[in-house]
């Protein structure tokens, strides 16, 4: 078994040694987007793919390549965002899904770490489109945030994207850029559009103040909790399809 787990770097007889075994594909999903000026501009995908790397080391498969363009939202005006039309990702989708159930995957987990409704809902369908034309495949289409339990830890550049992506890429968050405007003594939270777009040093960010509440420990506790239950449903997605684990 190769010890190779992007896609995009195996050799064609390492593929088919891992389709044999382990027919799993994990497709982190994001964007290019303004996430304060304390995260990278691809935190969305960063996270999302972080997360589907650990979880594939965990239960086995391949890791494809992520996707930057997204959709939807409400930063599509702010500096740094490049959102596309809805139907390009839509019908991307399609075509990606259909192509690897050719390929040969059987259990796939589509994770968006760009939620706002219109993405999530286009990754949801197109998940429900494969499924229905193909009874031999398992798919779960997400955002990070449905694979915690019981709470939802999910905002925009605030106190969880902050923590996430502290805990996965410390050296894409810089909070000291936060600091120099000011945040520690903004408000707690922004809870509203309005809030968010008002000028300050929350601008941009929809949630907990990251300056006050973000660490990276939260986010390692977070991350860990959201890859074990991805693995454990890959996992048992697998035996129902009756691969041996």
């Amino acid at each position: 078994m190769t010890s190779k787990m992007r896609y995009q770097e195996m050799l064609p007889h390492e593929l088919e040694a891992v389709l044999a075994s382990c027919p799993v594909a994990y497709w982190p999903l994001g964007t290019l987007e303004y996430h304060g000026p304390h995260l990278a501009v691809g935190n969305d995908a960063l996270k999302a793919e972080g997360i589907c790397e650990r979880a594939c080391a965990r239960s086995g498969g391949v890791l494809v390549p992520t996707h930057y363009w997204g959709i939807g939202g409400g930063h599509k005006t702010y500096p740094t965002s490049v959102i596309v039309a809805d139907q390009v990702l839509s019908n991307l989708l399609d075509d990606v899904l259909e192509g690897l159930y050719r390929v040969g995957f059987r259990v796939l987990v589509l994770l968006t770490g760009h939620y706002p409704g219109e993405q999530v809902q286009a990754v949801k369908e197109a998940a429900q489109r494969l499924g229905k034309a193909h009874a031999d495949v398992r798919v779960w289409a997400l955002p990070e945030y449905e694979a915690y339990p019981q709470e939802r830890r999910a905002d925009h550049a605030a106190k969880w994207e902050t923590s996430i992506l502290m805990s996965l890429r410390p050296e894409l968050v810089d909070i000291s850029q936060l600091l120099a405007l000011g945040a520690a003594d903004g408000p707690e939270a922004t809870r509203t559009l309005d809030e968010m777009n008002a000028p300050g040093p929350l601008h941009g960010i929809l949630g907990d103040n990251p300056a006050r509440y973000a660490s990276a420990d939260l986010g390692a506790e977070t991350v860990e909790t959201i890859v074990e239950n991805l693995a454990a449903w890959v996992k048992r997605s697998l035996q129902e399809l009756g691969y041996s684990q």
